[in-house]
């Protein structure tokens, strides 16, 4: 049987960046579901959508639960079909999203879904919007509202994808692509190689010392980054 490998993207300052809309939108519907103003919110890089909304609420001084953050990412989905157009206007695909992921889609055996903190509505929209989506397997992804955890996203996506594919997925069936430290220490956690994209706020350094397998400025090299991608998939088959 030829052998499948899984890539699980990252999404935000991985493939897209929503330069400030993303934020906007997320005190948008954090007032809906609260009736409270969003003074600040909880860090974001590398957290999922749930845990942002959880920890955003305790700075303001409220408790939530399951019911309300289903609500906030109701309210957030909603916010960003309505600002799709502005979306477009001011964010943008990073360079070499596009083409990496055309040239990934001819690669055999490779299937291309996400592991993102996003809640699954707001990921379609972001890819959507900029063209990113066409080779995305959505249901076999893992998203902001499926776990806190982000090793527990990437685990819960290869179970996804061993049961769509119809065949058992170890975790060096799979590599991570993200541009965060807890983009790498989730793929570790969970036994995915990592490569690591430094184009976020995490430096090719600290990304590096986090034990990315594979560290790259961006994505513009896109032969290169399908090189590695194979390159891993080749040594853990041998």
């Amino acid at each position: 049987m030829a052998r499948r490998q899984v890539v699980l993207w990252d999404i935000d300052h991985t493939l897209v960046e929503t330069r400030g809309v993303g934020r906007e939108l997320s005190a948008q519907a954090f007032r809906a579901v609260t009736g409270q103003e969003m003074l600040r919110q909880a860090t974001v890089d590398g957290i999922t959508e749930a845990v942002i909304f959880r920890e955003t609420a305790k700075l303001h001084g409220l408790e939530t639960d399951r019911a309300d953050f289903e609500r906030f990412a109701a309210a957030l989905a909603d916010a960003h079909v309505a600002a799709a157009a502005e979306l477009r206007a001011r964010g943008r695909a990073l360079a070499g999203a596009e083409a990496v992921l055309d040239r990934l889609a001819t690669a055999p055996g490779i299937i291309q879904t996400v592991v993102t903190g996003n809640v699954r509505r707001v990921a379609e929209i972001k890819l959507g919007t900029f063209g990113l989506d066409r080779h995305i397997a959505w249901d076999l992804g893992a998203y902001g509202e499926d776990a806190d955890e982000r090793a527990d996203l990437v685990r819960t996506a290869l179970r996804r994808a061993a049961a769509h594919l119809g065949i058992p997925l170890t975790s060096r069936d799979a590599v991570v692509v993200g541009d965060t430290s807890a983009d790498v220490r989730a793929g570790r956690s969970a036994g995915v190689p990592v490569i690591a994209v430094a184009t976020g706020r995490t430096s090719e350094t600290d990304l590096r010392a986090a034990g990315a397998a594979y560290v790259v400025p961006d994505l513009t090299d896109h032969e290169q980054l399908a090189h590695m991608v194979a390159s891993l998939s080749a040594n853990d088959a041998t």
